[in-house]
């Protein structure tokens, strides 16, 4: 086994406590990285309020990128920024892992030749329309700033989804390495709740996540009232963001008020999940789905849109996904897990199980550390793009 320790230098647009799913992954498997002696850094946006360099957890966060807030300037100002304090910071890494796909992406395409020879790892974080590969091919310059993204030696694919994806816009088969997000099962685990008497009354169907479009929570409401007749559940919200007012407003025009609570963003969502009977994820779009790894290592049944990393995580009795937007598909998928506690208790066991064997936080963390280690060598390919389901 190599013991080697590596120095790597995360890029992602915002970092912690700005929270997202891949700034959560990246300051997840940053924090398991640390623990076992390797350096991590990450380069990141200024956040006016928030130290220009701190130590989170053994990472050590370099709040150093200012960009213009919109428009064509943002984009130069970032890339640039990203360039800069990689060519600052030259020496102290070995690697560079992007954490996101688009102008990170870019930025370590365009500036390869000037950070000492460190190869460069791309990680999309999503897949869909609010994934990098649609909006790169949305954005003026497509066909530039394609080929200074191909530029990078290698990637990183969360599911397979963003496997064709990225595959479809050019990235060699064999430079592309299929590697799942983690969760910590040790922290997201099943057992009791001092949330109890914070919620609505038991049986609940929670989501946890952020109140954004991309969730798909009208659907969601839509679909709840069918599920309020039928059954006693009560829908409880976790989360913040800009879609709260309106399905506020939705769910008293629909007359489920009184079956829907909103919580607001919590500061441990494990304390939630481990009070809730049924995890619910109704989005058009995700990359792999922290929300959905932990509710499942917190042995809930899980219900999801049959659309990007939930099809890897959902497959073979583990949870069920349902596919297309019809409300009444559902409505109906929620009662009926609801109506069959068995089957729940199915559904539970099995989707903990599968986080033990696949998607634990240190198996995660192996598959990285051995790809990096390969990046490092020159080893491409490294006999199979495929380190993980």
């Amino acid at each position: 086994m190599d013991d080697s320790k590596i120095r790597v230098c995360y890029v992602v647009s915002y970092f912690h406590p700005l929270e997202s799913g891949a700034e959560r992954q990246a300051l997840a498997q940053g924090v398991e990285l640390a623990k076992r002696g390797h350096s991590v850094q990450v380069v990141t946006h200024a956040v006016e309020g928030l130290p220009r360099d701190e130590d989170v957890q053994g990472i050590q966060v370099h709040r150093w990128v200012r960009s213009s807030r919109v428009g064509p300037l943002f984009a130069v100002s970032f890339v640039a920024g990203v360039i800069q304090a990689l060519r600052r910071l030259r020496g102290s890494y070995d690697l560079i892992h992007t954490h996101q796909g688009l102008w990170e992406a870019v930025a370590t395409g365009l500036g390869r030749n000037q950070f000492g020879g460190a190869p460069t790892l791309v990680q999309p974080a999503s897949s869909g329309y609010y994934g990098e590969a649609e909006e790169l091919a949305r954005t003026r310059g497509f066909p530039l700033l394609r080929r200074l993204i191909l530029r990078n030696p290698a990637f990183a694919a969360i599911s397979a989804d963003i496997e064709a994806q990225w595959t479809r816009l050019g990235v060699p088969p064999e430079r592309i390495f299929r590697i799942a997000s983690g969760v910590d099962a040790t922290h997201y685990r099943p057992g009791p709740s001092g949330f109890e008497a914070q919620l609505l009354p038991r049986p609940r169907v929670v989501f946890t996540g952020r109140l954004h479009p991309q969730k798909n929570l009208n659907r969601l409401l839509e679909a709840w009232p069918a599920v309020a007749n039928r059954t006693n559940a009560n829908l409880i919200l976790v989360g913040h963001g800009p879609e709260q007012a309106r399905l506020e407003a939705q769910a008293n025009e629909l007359g489920i008020a009184d079956r829907v609570q909103f919580t607001g963003a919590v500061n441990d969502p494990a304390d939630v999940l481990r009070a809730a009977d049924l995890f619910v994820l109704p989005s058009v779009a995700e990359g792999m789905s922290n929300s959905l790894l932990e509710a499942m290592a917190t042995a809930l049944p899980c219900l999801a849109s049959g659309i990007g990393g939930n099809i890897d995580l959902l497959s073979d009795g583990v949870g069920r996904l349902v596919c297309g937007d019809d409300p009444a598909r559902w409505s109906d998928a929620l009662i009926e897990i609801l109506d069959h506690p068995d089957l729940a208790s199915q559904l539970g066991t099995a989707a903990r199980k599968r986080i033990e064997s696949d998607y634990a936080l240190p198996i995660v963390v192996d598959r990285y550390l051995t790809l990096y280690r390969s990046m490092l060598a020159a080893r491409f390919p490294i006999g199979s793009s495929r380190l993980s389901r």
